[in-house]
């Protein structure tokens, strides 16, 4: 029985191998995305908001305006006289010129609330000493409590960069080649009649099924394998002191892609269908499971779906025992999870497997 599986397993392996695309995502887009993704966010969310131009327009000779254009410059924004966005200052008041509403123009605002707040508190400094102190002197005062805020973690702060890049991109990809090539390559071998006379060979149905299941496992292993190299070895990733369990991790995400990819090649009519609904799971889970960026940037709302998607638990379980130096022991529930819907979509598989 074992012999017919694994003989069955490692046909299909070959098979998957031999196909170009399969090669293309399987060894030569995980390194281009680690690279040019990681890059992108390598100083992390904040790095990617660029520095904000601003020309003002107050009163001459003004303190409280001077104090105020050097809290927003502290703030972020440059000031510069020809620039398209201006704040005017009259009467006390400053108002923002930017015009149409953006998500960067409100992360604007936030910054200058926060600049104005500064110098309300200052005035505020200054009214309770009857005047006896200036705002310049203010500004030159050293602060009597110092905050510092430090995450809790390994890492000390929200993954991002290659921390982030190469575990997402690798639960992406794995979940990519699954549904996609693994599914349709199932499809070919019905439509080619392969699967017919593989039914009128001396082994069982569930020989037959066990066998396409591994041999989609082994895909799946390959290209978890594959990238992991690359992410060592060309971006130095660091796996974190439990990198076994990460390994365990992957193999429960593996399980559960080789059985989607053979449901999906099961139910699937022609190969339009299977890759676009392949692509379409892929790109859902991806999106949702925090496989594209760090699910803690996130709306409340999208971080509750993290919990309801299995590309959400991989994530979440992986950055527990990589970035947060958290105990194999707090990824119980999700490779639990992970094991459980694998075997599941295993059995859906099985039944909606036909020869013809």
């Amino acid at each position: 029985m074992l012999t017919n599986i694994w003989f069955i397993a490692r046909t299909d392996l070959r098979f998957a191998l031999r196909d170009r695309s399969t090669l293309l995502w399987l060894i030569l887009m995980p390194p281009v995305f680690f690279f040019f993704i990681g890059n992108m966010t390598a100083g992390g969310i904040g790095a990617m908001v660029t520095e904000s131009r601003v020309a003002i327009e107050a009163p001459a000779e003004d303190p409280l305006s001077a104090r105020f254009a050097d809290l927003i410059a502290e703030n972020g924004f440059v000031i510069d006289p020809e620039a398209s966005k201006r704040i005017a200052i009259k009467d006390g008041n400053a108002t923002y010129h930017a015009g149409e509403p953006t998500p960067t123009t409100r992360i604007e605002a936030l910054r200058l609330q926060k600049a104005a707040l500064m110098l309300r508190a200052e005035a505020s400094v200054i009214a309770a000493r009857n005047g006896e102190i200036t705002l310049d002197e203010i500004a030159e005062t050293p602060p009597s409590i110092t905050v510092k805020v430090e995450p809790a973690g390994r890492l000390g702060r929200v993954p991002t960069g290659f921390e982030q890049t190469i575990p997402g991109i690798l639960v992406m990809f794995t979940m990519l080649v699954l549904l996609t090539s693994g599914g349709i390559l199932l499809l070919m071998e019905r439509e080619q009649g392969m699967l017919r006379r593989l039914a009128s060979a001396p082994m069982s149905r569930e020989e037959i099924i066990a066998g396409k299941w591994l041999g989609r496992m082994l895909l799946a292993v390959a290209q978890i394998g594959i990238a992991m190299l690359f992410g060592t070895a060309l971006f130095g990733m660091d796996w974190g002191d439990s990198l076994p369990i990460v390994v365990v991790i992957l193999a429960a995400w593996a399980a559960l892609c080789a059985s989607l990819g053979l449901l999906v090649g099961s139910l699937g009519r022609n190969q339009a269908e299977v890759g676009g609904l392949g692509m379409l799971l892929t790109m859902i889970m991806a999106a949702l499971g925090g496989a594209w960026w760090p699910i803690e940037v996130t709306p409340g709302w999208m971080q509750a779906l993290q919990n309801a998607v299995p590309a959400g638990w991989t994530m979440d379980a992986m950055h527990r025992l990589i970035s947060f130096g958290d105990t194999p022991l707090s990824i119980l529930p999700h490779l639990f999870a992970l094991t459980l819907t694998a075997l599941a979509i295993a059995w859906a598989a099985a039944r909606a497997f036909k020869f013809d």
